[in-house]
């Protein structure tokens, strides 16, 4: 019977180890489609907090900045909204975004309206409203509407559309528009 010491048994898992991580490695960048060893990820560091209008009041829903926009996106558990018209929705959103515009929202049944437009979406579901940006209070306006009515997780994305496109992050375009 063999007599095993710590350092054998210690160079053993080490020379195990680093077989291991060279094998992961190499599959990841020899096999086309393969994991990457570095994601391609933006840094988290970017925005300077969440973006509040002058015409925010206490008791709105939450402001949130891009980081946590990105985060919820992320997830694929959060329904984004996109509160502009339909021609500036189809030339460019936030992937997988539902239109509502502030704008042609009906003045009787907005329960109704809203509840068909998410196709019976439960109210306590997240849900991030957004327009175009720092000029736009189209989402606040809708946030505040779908708070009243009882939706219990709204935030809002104020910096938008062009922030969203200013970090880089990926949109959705249903046709092809001069910006």
């Amino acid at each position: 019977m063999r007599n095993w010491d710590s350092s054998t048994i210690f160079k053993q898992i080490l020379v195990l180890v680093l077989v291991s991580a060279a094998l992961g490695f190499g599959r990841a960048y020899l096999v086309p489609g393969g994991i990457e060893a570095v994601g391609k990820w933006r840094s988290l560091s970017g925005g300077d907090g969440p973006i509040i209008p002058p015409a925010a009041d206490e008791g709105d829903p939450p402001f949130i900045d891009i980081n946590v926009a990105q985060m919820e996106h992320s997830t694929g558990r959060t329904i984004f909204i996109d509160a502009r018209e339909p021609d500036e929705f189809e030339c460019a959103t936030i992937p997988g975004s539902i239109n509502i515009p502030f704008e042609q929202l009906p003045e009787d049944d907005l329960e109704g309206y809203l509840n068909d437009a998410l196709n019976g979406t439960p109210k306590d579901v997240s849900i991030v409203i957004f327009c175009s940006g720092e000029e736009c209070d189209l989402s606040l306006h809708l946030a505040r509407n779908m708070q009243f009515l009882g939706y219990t997780r709204v935030m809002i994305f104020f910096g938008g559309s062009r922030e969203w496109v200013k970090f880089g992050l990926e949109v959705e375009r249903r046709r092809n528009c001069d910006e």
